[in-house]
């Protein structure tokens, strides 16, 4: 493929990046994770209950020696695990990200309406990790091949006033 005229504005990071996925139990963050790896490195299936009940860590190495580490952890409101329990795995993903977290992929499922827990979960991230955070956060909606493009882009734009905040800086 050519050149464009764009291609000198995409600089990344020379340094290795750390991604932590979040979000409440079965959207798909193990799912996330495999897609940005390439590969099967998290545990992911259908399920009643967490797959996930301790942080994780993947990795990837680029074709220019750089690695991408994914830090999946487990779900927010899993009632199989203590919200406390929740929380020190969530702090410790911390320690797995020796050169610090470069962005937060807030994942939620497309299928699902946002609900109170959601808008929980992203207070719950700004506890964990500040409140700053929500400037390196990504959403990541999960599951649209079966919502569809058109549809997921409505319920972005009737998101309620606590997503519009992180949608809409």
């Amino acid at each position: 493929m050519g050149g464009s005229q764009y291609d000198d504005e995409w600089v990344l990071p020379s340094a290795d990046i750390t991604l932590v996925l979040v979000g409440k139990l079965g959207y798909g963050k193990s799912a996330t994770g495999n897609s940005i790896l390439g590969r099967e490195a998290f545990v992911s299936e259908y399920s009643h209950s967490g797959v996930t009940n301790t942080c994780q860590l993947g990795s990837t190495t680029l074709m220019d020696g750089r690695t991408i580490n994914v830090i999946d952890t487990p779900g927010l409101f899993d009632m199989s695990i203590a919200s406390d329990d929740a929380g020190k795995e969530i702090v410790k993903c911390m320690n797995m990200a020796k050169d610090g977290i470069h962005a937060v992929l807030m994942v939620f499922s497309g299928t699902s309406r946002f609900s109170r827990e959601d808008a929980s979960t992203i207070e719950t991230i700004k506890v964990f990790f500040g409140e700053k955070i929500v400037d390196h956060m990504v959403l990541v909606f999960t599951y649209g091949d079966l919502v569809g493009e058109s549809k997921l882009k409505n319920m972005l734009n009737d998101a309620p006033e606590y997503l519009q905040v992180i949608l809409l800086p």
